[in-house]
């Protein structure tokens, strides 16, 4: 049986393992992710006429979320209901060795471009940085949120403190008469053309685009703060109401 301290000692080395700089960067990402887990009504008061989300999609290893690597991430700020193109986020992470030839010819980025890629530990301050405070939105939230979860405690030593939603729980919550199922039948409904296919950023893209229809919806419906869309999406999921 683990001892109740290990995943603290655990973290506690990951963290004293960076160099200095790394360190002070971890160091000031925990005072704020701290700062806000303390105060979740701020991010929930915020009216969805103003609120700021991240879209995201991770490019993995493989299918298995409890074990396979991020490859890449990609992220699209949605903010006061207007996707920022000048608000998007897109990296390739360094790996010791390359993902297999069949995980290859999906997301199509190769065995060079992976070993040649950025720092693990730099590129995920990088992101928790450009999070921020903010709402994580995702196509299948509970693969990207595990994956991210599990790597950032691996490579930071840090928990994972955002709120994630799911969207394959928010669209048919708010759409409800469509027999719509995946991201590509998503973003066919609403006309929404693919900048590309399993590439993060192009997938990400695609969700900020269909969180815009979802915020619009939910307002019609009397949603209008950030706190009621997560409830929302807590109520439909706890009822098992997702395709």
């Amino acid at each position: 049986m683990k001892h109740p301290l290990s995943a603290a000692l655990n973290a506690w080395r990951v963290r004293r393992s960076l160099d200095p700089d790394g360190r002070a960067r971890l160091d000031r990402l925990r005072i704020r992710l701290d700062h806000m887990a303390a105060r979740p009504y701020f991010i929930e008061r915020t009216p969805l006429a103003l609120a700021r989300f991240v879209a995201l999609d991770l490019e993995t290893t493989g299918p298995n979320m409890l074990q396979d690597q991020i490859i890449s991430i990609g992220a699209v700020t949605v903010e006061a209901r207007t996707v920022r193109h000048d608000g998007a986020f897109d990296v390739v992470l360094r790996q010791r060795r390359p993902s297999e030839v069949q995980n290859i010819l999906v997301h199509q980025i190769g065995g060079q471009q992976q070993m040649a890629g950025d720092s693990p530990v730099a590129t995920l301050l990088d992101f928790l940085e450009f999070l921020d405070e903010t709402v994580v939105v995702a196509f299948r939230a509970e693969f990207d949120e595990t994956v991210l979860t599990r790597e950032v405690n691996q490579v930071l030593g840090l928990p994972q403190q955002h709120t994630f939603l799911d969207l394959a729980v928010l669209l048919p919550s708010v759409f409800p008469d469509t027999q719509n199922d995946t991201l590509d039948d998503w973003a066919r409904h609403f006309g929404i053309r693919p900048i590309g296919r399993h590439r993060a950023v192009a997938d990400a893209y695609t969700n900020a685009q269909l969180m815009l229809p979802v915020l619009d919806q939910a307002q019609r419906n009397g949603v209008s703060s950030v706190g009621e869309l997560i409830r929302m999406e807590r109520a439909q999921r706890w009822l098992g109401k997702r395709r």
